[in-house]
């Protein structure tokens, strides 16, 4: 397989009253074409601020000050805004953690995938309504000429979900960034959510990021997973090897702490201690001493 997306020791910041934090701590990884590459990690870890680095969508406060970030060989970090405004939502999409603050509540479903349709093809009107019934279709949304003319408050936060990928979708994108695209979805909900992925991937071809702390999200899905920890990737395997071997004492926990009927009479293993503050330097407490 061939890269689609290679990031070399990227360093994001976030400057604050205090010092600066750095978020992202020269992390390096590709992502290959038709592959889903998942980003494993507890909050605050800096999955979501990898997703934005690559997107260029940081907030005021944030500042990438180190390292590449290549698409096709194409550095996303030396184009100008408006071009990286044309890959934005085409070639690279994303889905957010909430639907419901993604989604603008004053325009209906059919102005908001239309806005995307706009920006990126010189399509007439009639032929992006026609897009827009696709989509909505290819994500399961069912009486879509009703549907169409709908705000995002009628919809349940599955089907807002389900409007966000074909929001994500519209642009036929290569690479599709999908941060906790299950949180606050009940278990039947985020099994139809991933299964629609899963089944969009095979049509398109696409490479989907998948950023989630779920161990189970990770089994179905991924092809190769990294574990994130405090800004830095500290494992990277293909999930039959993750799965069977973890390698580092950290990811060793994680699978630890997984609730199991067998457990019952012992305690759930727990992480010593707590991340670290990512505006310190640390060592690893699970390294030996030096």
């Amino acid at each position: 397989m061939s890269p689609l997306l290679e990031i070399n020791q990227l360093s994001t910041i976030l400057h604050t009253n205090s010092e600066p934090v750095r978020a992202v701590d020269g992390l390096t990884l590709t992502i290959f074409k038709g592959e889903t590459f998942a980003l494993l990690g507890e909050s605050g870890c800096g999955k979501s601020m990898t997703a934005l680095s690559i997107m260029r969508l940081l907030p005021e406060s944030g500042q990438i000050i180190d390292g590449q970030i290549k698409l096709n060989d194409l550095d996303l970090l030396q184009l100008p805004e408006a071009e990286m405004r044309n890959i934005r939502g085409k070639r690279v999409s994303m889905i957010f953690q909430e639907p419901m603050l993604s989604l603008n509540p004053v325009m209906t479903i059919s102005d908001q995938i239309d806005e995307v349709l706009q920006h990126h093809f010189d399509l007439p009107s009639q032929t992006r309504q026609q897009r827009i019934q696709q989509l909505l279709q290819q994500v399961g949304i069912s009486d879509i000429k009703r549907r169409l003319s709908e705000y995002p408050f009628q919809f349940s936060g599955g089907m807002k979900q389900r409007v966000m990928i074909a929001m994500a979708l519209a642009g036929q994108p290569q690479l599709l960034i999908a941060d906790e695209p299950t949180t606050a979805l009940d278990v039947t909900i985020q099994a139809q959510v991933l299964n629609l992925m899963k089944a969009i991937q095979t049509n398109t071809h696409m490479s989907i990021l998948l950023i989630t702390h779920d161990l189970g999200v990770v089994a179905k899905m991924a092809d190769r997973v990294a574990v994130m920890y405090a800004g830095e990737i500290i494992e990277t395997a293909q999930r039959e090897a993750f799965f069977s071997n973890p390698l580092h004492p950290y990811s060793q926990k994680l699978f630890a702490a997984i609730p199991d009927k067998s457990k019952r009479q012992r305690g759930l293993a727990v992480i010593r201690g707590n991340v670290p503050p990512i505006a310190k330097l640390f060592r690893v407490p699970f390294c030996g001493t030096l």
